[in-house]
C-alpha cells in the first residue's frame, strides 16, 4: 500500500523522496512493520468492544521483542502502579512517522469503504484495491482510477506527479482497447492544492479525465463519491452515516465500517483478488432479511369479543385501543385468518423511536418481496426504506395488512410517518389508551375504536372451563366487575376455583367488599395506570366512582364543589382521566368512569375524609332524584340507605314500578333492618315486611313470603296506627298464601271479610279484586281466576274511560292515554287483569283471543318491565300459533330480551333464550337452536329454569328428527 505516492511493490516509476521512503529506511525490520500493520482500525473496534483490559494487553502482545536488551520471547515488565500513562518514547521523530503512515493507512482503507457503500448507488460493478492505482473501480461504461492522499499541508505537483504519468500509460492501454471503458484519474487529497498545483489544474493543457477532489471540493461528474475529509474523525464519520442507511443491516453501522475497513485492509493485501463485486454486497453487509415477528401464539380456545368486529374495515388506518389484557393482539392474531390480504405483524413495543421504521421494512420486505429484491433497495434512512418497500409493493399490485403493535410506545409523529410511507396497505394499529391518543386519532383522520370486551355468555363459557359455578345475574356481576376484558375475566376465573372453591358469587362478593387477599390481574395492570395520576384526577376517578352513573359536566363540577374542588380542576381531571382510557364519553355529554377501573377508583374513594364523602353523597341524591332511568333510580335507592333517608325508601317499596325493574338487591339487608327495628314506627315495619314478603314471592321463597306476612298480621294486631290501606295490604298479602295453600274456602272468606270492611268503589276494593284472582289462579281455579280478572278488567276500562275499541285498535292511542292519565297506575293495573286471563287461558288450553298484546303494551307504556316480558312471552306463542314464527322471533330479538338486559332482569334470560331456540328451530335453524341450548348449559340455573331448559331442547330435537 502506497503513502504518499510510492508502491512497495515497485510497480511505480519514481523514486522515493526523502520523506517518503519505505519504513525500513527510518529503521523499522520488517517484523515490526507486520506488527505495526496489523494494528489496523478494525482491530481497535474489536478491542473496544471487548474493554479496555484486553486491548491493553494485545497492545503488550504486538510489542513483545522490542524492548532494549534485544529481548525477543518475555513480557514487558509490569507497569508501576504509580504510572499514569505510557513512558514517552525514546525516539518522538519516529513515533511521528509511524502515526502518520498508520495515519494514512486508516484514511485509505475508510474512503475505500466509502466507496463500497456508495458502490451500488453509483451503479457500479467493481471496486479493487492496490492494483495500478490505491482504489479503482469500473462501472459499465467508465473505470475510474483513485489515489488517495494524505497531507499536512497543502497538496503539491510533485506529490501526484507520479501518479499523472502513470495514468498517461493506462489511458494508453484503454485508448488501444486492451482495457475497457473511458478512464479517469480521481486524486482525493484531505488538503487543498497549493496554489502552483491549482494553477496548473486551471491551464488549458491540464488533463481532461484528471480531477482533484479535497475538503468541500467534490469531483463535479462523479457526484457519488465519498467526499474527501481532513482528518480520520470526518471519514469516519460519513461512513458511519452511511452505514447506517444500509437496508436490513444486522450490524450496527459503526461496527460495519470497521468490519468493511479490516476487510479492504485484507484484500489490499492481496485476499480474494483484491476485489469487491456489488453482486457480493449484501453478504458483506450482513443484510438480514427474514420476518422475526409473528403473532403471539393464540389460545387454544379462543373466545370472540361480543360483536367481533374484522381486521381490516371500510378505513385504510383503524386504531384499536384498549388497557393490557383487552386482548387486542389475539383478536389480530385470529381475525387474520379471515382476513383476504396477507398480514404482517409488527410488535414496536420498547423499542427505540428511531430504528421502527427501518424493523418494520424488513418484516415487509421478508414476507412480501424476493432477498435479491429486498437487498437491492437504495440505501437510506429507515423510513425511506420503508416507503422504497411499499413502492416496490405497490408497482408489482401487492395489496397488504400490517398491523403495528403498541403504537403507545411511539411518538403520534413517528406513527403517522409510518402510515404515510405505507400509503396504499390496510393498516391496523393496536395501542394502550394514552394522553396522545386524541391527537394522533385527529392527524389520521379517524376514531379511536375499542374491542368490545366478551359477553355474558362467553363469561359463563371461561367459568365453566376452570368448573366454577356461575348464575346468569353472577356472570352480569362478573361483565361489570372486568369490563369483559378478556385477560382479566380469565384470572377472576381461576380466582374463583383456586380461592373461593368455584363459587363465582363469593369470589364477586369478597372484590367488592374488597376483602380478597389474592389482587386480581386487573388490580396489577390498572394500578400502574392509577399511580401515574395527579391527585386531583385520583380525586375525581374517586367521585365518578361513589356517582357509579354516566354524569354531565355541570354535575361533575356540582360533586367537585360538595368535596371542595373547583369545576375547572374537575374538568382538566376529567380531561386526564379521558387521556389515560379511564372514562367513557357518551354523545349526550355525560361520562362515567370505565368499568375496568372502578375497583381501583373505589379504593380512591375510601380515601376521601368521611366528611367529604358524606357531604358528595347528599349532593348526588339530589341530582338523580326525580328521575326515571333504571341506572341513575336504583343508585338513588341505595344512597337513600346511605344517607339515612329510610322512609322515602319504604315509600318506592310501596309503588307499582318498584319490583318492574332490576332494583338493587342489597336493599333488602337494609329494609330487613327496619323491619326488625322494634324503635320504628309500626307502619314502617309493616311496610318493609311487606318489601321483604313481595321480594319472597317473586323468588318462590313461600314459607320467607309466609314469615313476613305473619309478622305484619302481629303488627296489625298490636298496633293502633293500623289505617285501612294497612289493613287491605295484609288481605292481599294473606290472599297469596290462602291461595299457594289451595284452600280456596278461606280464601273466600277472607276476601269477602276485607270487603266488607272497604268502600265501594274505590282503589282499596279494586285491589282486593285483584287479589283475589291472583290467588284463585295460584289455587288452580284458572276458571273462575279467569272470570274475575275480566270482571274486574271492566271495572278498571270503566274507570279509565276505556272502550274495548281503545285496547284491541290503534296502541299508539293508548299510549299517549296512558301517559297523560294522572293515574298511570291503574293502566297497569289493567294490563294485570288481562294477563292473569290469558294465563288462565293458557292453563285451561283455551284461546284466549287478541288479549296477549294490548296487555304486553300496556305494560310496557307504564314501564312494567317484569310483567311486560313475562306476557311477552305469552304473546311470541301466539303468534307462532298464528304461524307467524318470524315476528315471534323478532319480537323477542328487539323488545323482550333488550328489556331484560336494559332493566336489570337477569333472571328472565334463561326462559327468553330458552324460548328463542324453540323459535329458531321452527324456522329450520336446528343447528343454531342447539348452539343457544349449549349456551344456557354453561349457566347454573334454578330447578324451574333447568325443567324450562329441557322441555325446549326436547322440542328442538323433535322439529330436527322431522
Amino acid at each position: 500500500m502506497p503513502f504518499p505516492s510510492a508502491s512497495f511493490s515497485g510497480s511505480r516509476p519514481l523514486a522515493p523522496s526523502a520523506d517518503q521512503r519505505p519504513a525500513h529506511q527510518f529503521g523499522l525490520g520488517d517484523d515490526e512493520i507486520a506488527c505495526s500493520s496489523a494494528l489496523t482500525a478494525a482491530d481497535i473496534a474489536l478491542r473496544e468492544a471487548a474493554g479496555p483490559d484486553t486491548a491493553m494487553r494485545d497492545v503488550r502482545l504486538l510489542r513483545v521483542g522490542r524492548y532494549p536488551g534485544g529481548v525477543h520471547d518475555k513480557e514487558p515488565p509490569p507497569a508501576s502502579d504509580t504510572a499514569t500513562g505510557p513512558a514517552a518514547p525514546l525516539n518522538a521523530a519516529q513515533l511521528r512517522r509511524i502515526t502518520s503512515l498508520h495515519r494514512g493507512f486508516t484514511y485509505q482503507n475508510l474512503y475505500a469503504v466509502g466507496c463500497l457503500l456508495r458502490l451500488r448507488q453509483a451503479g457500479a460493478q467493481t471496486l479493487l484495491m492496490e492494483l495500478d492505482e490505491d482504489l479503482e473501480v469500473v462501472l459499465p461504461d467508465r473505470y475510474l482510477y483513485l489515489q488517495v492522499k494524505t497531507r499536512q499541508g497543502n497538496l503539491m505537483w510533485s506529490d501526484i506527479r507520479g501518479s499523472v504519468e502513470q495514468f498517461a500509460k493506462l489511458r494508453a492501454e484503454h485508448t488501444a482497447g486492451r482495457r475497457l471503458g473511458t478512464p479517469k484519474l480521481v486524486v482525493v487529497s484531505n488538503t487543498a492544492p497549493g496554489p502552483d498545483l491549482l494553477q496548473r489544474t486551471q491551464q488549458p493543457g491540464w488533463p481532461a479525465d484528471v480531477s482533484l477532489l479535497w475538503p468541500g471540493h467534490p469531483d463535479p461528474q462523479e457526484t457519488w463519491l465519498p467526499p474527501a475529509t481532513a482528518d480520520l474523525t470526518g471519514v469516519l464519520q460519513w461512513c458511519t452515516e452511511q452505514a447506517a442507511q444500509v437496508p436490513f443491516g444486522s450490524l450496527g453501522a459503526q461496527t460495519l465500517v470497521w468490519k468493511l475497513a479490516a476487510r479492504v485492509q485484507y484484500a489490499s493485501a492481496g485476499a480474494h483478488g483484491r476485489a469487491f463485486h456489488a453482486s457480493e454486497l449484501p453478504a458483506l453487509y450482513e443484510q438480514f432479511v427474514e420476518e422475526l415477528q409473528a403473532f403471539p401464539q393464540a389460545p387454544d380456545v379462543y373466545w370472540p369479543h361480543g360483536s367481533e368486529p374484522e381486521l381490516t374495515g371500510e378505513q385504510r388506518v383503524r386504531l384499536v385501543t384498549g388497557f393490557s389484557g383487552a386482548g387486542k393482539t389475539t383478536w389480530a392474531a385470529h381475525a387474520t385468518a379471515r382476513c383476504p390480504l396477507p398480514v404482517t405483524y409488527f410488535d414496536a413495543g420498547q423499542m427505540p423511536p428511531a430504528v421502527v421504521p427501518g424493523a418494520l421494512a424488513r418484516e415487509v420486505a421478508a414476507r412480501h418481496l424476493s432477498r435479491p429484491d429486498a437487498v437491492s433497495l437504495p440505501s437510506g434512512a429507515g423510513i425511506d426504506v420503508l416507503r422504497a418497500v411499499h413502492g416496490r409493493l405497490a408497482h408489482d399490485g401487492t395489496a397488504i395488512a400490517v398491523v403495528i403493535d403498541n403504537v403507545h410506545d411511539l411518538p403520534p409523529d413517528d406513527v403517522r410517518l409510518l402510515v404515510q410511507a405505507l400509503s396504499t396497505a390496510q393498516i391496523t394499529l393496536l395501542g394502550h389508551p394514552h394522553p396522545d391518543q386524541t391527537a394522533l386519532a385527529a392527524h389520521l383522520g379517524l376514531i379511536a375504536e375499542s374491542l368490545p370486551g366478551w359477553d355474558t355468555d362467553t363469561v359463563a363459557a371461561v367459568f365453566a372451563a376452570e368448573d366454577c359455578t356461575l348464575d346468569y345475574p353472577t356472570a352480569q356481576r362478573i361483565l361489570a366487575l372486568t369490563a369483559g376484558l378478556p385477560l382479566y375475566v380469565l384470572n377472576s376465573a381461576h380466582l374463583a376455583r383456586t380461592a373461593h372453591a368455584g363459587d363465582g358469587a363469593a369470589f364477586c362478593n369478597a372484590v367488592q367488599a374488597q376483602t380478597h387477599l389474592t389482587p386480581t390481574t386487573q388490580e396489577v395492570i390498572l394500578a400502574q395506570i392509577f399511580k401515574q395520576l395527579s391527585a386531583p384526577a385520583r380525586i375525581t376517578a374517586g367521585l365518578l366512582s361513589i356517582a357509579e352513573v354516566p354524569l354531565t359536566a355541570a354535575e361533575l363540577q356540582q360533586l367537585a364543589a360538595a368535596a371542595g374542588s373547583t369545576g375547572p380542576a374537575a374538568a382538566r381531571a376529567v380531561r386526564e382521566l379521558a387521556g389515560r382510557g379511564l372514562t367513557q364519553a357518551f354523545a349526550d355529554d355525560h361520562c362515567q368512569l370505565h368499568d375496568a377501573i372502578r375497583p381501583l377508583a373505589a379504593q380512591a374513594a375510601e380515601d376521601l375524609p368521611a366528611k367529604t364523602t358524606d357531604a358528595v353523597r347528599q349532593a348526588l341524591v339530589g341530582l338523580l332524584e326525580g328521575h326515571r332511568g333504571l341506572a341513575r333510580l336504583a343508585r338513588w335507592m341505595r344512597l337513600l340507605a346511605d344517607t339515612g333517608q329510610i322512609e322515602t325508601l319504604l315509600e318506592l317499596t310501596g309503588q307499582e314500578g318498584f319490583f318492574q325493574g332490576g332494583y338493587p338487591r342489597e336493599l333488602s339487608a337494609v329494609i330487613a333492618e327496619v323491619a326488625q327495628d322494634t324503635d320504628r314506627d309500626a307502619i314502617s315495619r309493616l311496610e318493609a315486611h311487606n318489601a321483604l314478603a313481595t321480594w319472597a314471592y317473586g323468588d318462590d321463597d313461600w314459607d320467607t313470603c309466609a314469615r313476613h306476612v305473619h309478622a305484619m298480621e302481629i303488627l296489625v294486631e298490636t298496633s293502633n296506627q293500623i289505617g285501612p290501606r294497612e289493613k287491605v295490604l295484609l288481605a292481599t298479602r294473606q290472599f297469596i298464601l290462602y291461595g299457594q295453600a289451595c284452600d280456596v274456602d278461606a280464601l273466600d272468606s277472607a276476601f269477602h271479610t276485607a270487603l266488607a270492611g272497604i268502600p265501594v268503589p274505590s282503589s282499596h276494593e279494586r285491589a282486593l279484586r285483584y287479589a283475589y284472582a291472583q290467588s284463585l289462579f295460584l289455587a288452580d281455579a284458572y276458571q273462575d281466576a279467569g272470570n274475575a280478572a275480566m270482571e274486574l278488567a271492566d271495572i278498571y276500562r270503566r274507570h279509565l274511560g276505556l272502550e274495548i275499541t281503545h285496547i284491541l285498535g290503534n296502541t299508539e292511542a293508548l299510549q299517549e292515554a296512558c301517559e297523560t292519565s294522572e293515574n298511570p297506575d291503574a293502566y297497569k293495573r289493567l294490563a294485570d287483569c288481562f294477563a292473569l286471563f290469558v294465563k288462565s287461558c293458557r292453563r285451561l288450553g283455551l284461546d284466549y283471543g287478541p288479549m296477549a298484546f294490548p296487555a304486553m303494551k300496556l305494560y310496557l307504556f307504564t314501564a312494567a318491565w317484569r310483567s311486560a316480558i313475562d306476557l311477552g312471552q305469552d304473546v311470541v306463542e301466539s303468534l307462532m300459533r298464528a304461524d307467524e314464527t318470524r315476528a315471534a322471533l323478532d319480537l323477542i330479538n328487539r323488545q323482550l330480551i333488550p328489556v331484560a338486559e336494559d332493566y336489570n332482569l337477569p333472571e328472565d334470560m334463561i326462559g327468553l333464550r330458552s324460548q328463542r331456540a324453540v323459535v329458531l328451530a321452527y324456522l329450520g335453524d336446528i343447528a343454531a337452536a342447539r348452539a343457544e341450548l349449549h349456551i344456557l348449559d354453561h349457566y347454573e340455573v334454578t330447578p324451574g329454569q333447568a325443567y324450562d331448559i329441557h322441555h325446549q331442547r326436547r322440542i328442538v330435537e323433535r322439529l330436527a328428527a322431522q
